[in-house]
């Protein structure tokens, strides 16, 4: 029977990279038993790169040191391969404060000195999943933000506008854009934008 671990993860996608194969073996044994899925084993950062845009991971587990390039390096090269910021974890031997620094900066969300626990993997791994979605709803809510400003800032000019040919007050120039948007059964911004372009 499956184990019921997997229902928790839903399948998390990880890509490992390690250029030591018992590490390799050693993860993937531990992720697959916890109910993840290991879609890809790359012995280098170029190797990973590679596999990434085959498998399409949704989470790399990177040593930081390998062979052509680094895990730093190749986290950076698959997310702009993909072109979306992904959950990663970094493998080390050695606690390094600058290398901590440069993993932050790259998307890092969990740092973990070899050997590994199977414990600490785990934790590690649902670690950086939550801080990723989390990033993801402080992105999303910038963008929500920065929307609605461009509505406004649409919007002033449209009623500028219609003020100045319409001869009408602020209040009513505004009643008459809710007005069109409610009639023509579009957005106020598209009102706005068709009142622009049309000066």
């Amino acid at each position: 029977m499956q184990n019921n671990n997997s229902n928790l993860k839903t399948k998390t996608k990880i890509l490992i990279a390690d250029d030591e194969a018992l590490i390799r073996q050693d993860i993937k044994e531990i992720l697959t038993e916890a109910g993840y899925d290991v879609v890809a084993e790359a012995k280098d950062g170029y190797h990973a790169l590679e596999l990434a845009k085959i498998t399409l991971p949704d989470l790399l587990l990177l040593d930081i040191k390998m062979p052509n390039i680094n895990g730093l390096e190749a986290a950076e090269e698959i997310q702009i391969a993909l072109n979306k910021r992904m959950p990663t974890v970094i493998l080390t031997a050695y606690n390094q404060p600058d290398l901590i620094q440069k993993a932050g900066e790259v998307g890092a969300y969990a740092f973990l000195t070899k050997p590994v626990k199977p414990q600490d993997l785990i934790a590690s791994i649902e670690t950086a999943k939550a801080r990723a979605k989390e990033m993801e709803g402080l992105n999303q809510d910038i963008s929500d933000l920065k929307e609605k400003l461009e509505i406004r800032k649409l919007v002033e000019k449209a009623k500028g506008i219609i003020m100045k040919n319409m001869a009408l007050e602020e209040p009513e120039a505004m009643h008459y854009l809710q007005k069109k948007s409610m009639d023509d059964r579009v957005s106020i911004k598209s009102v706005a934008e068709e009142i622009i372009n049309r000066r």
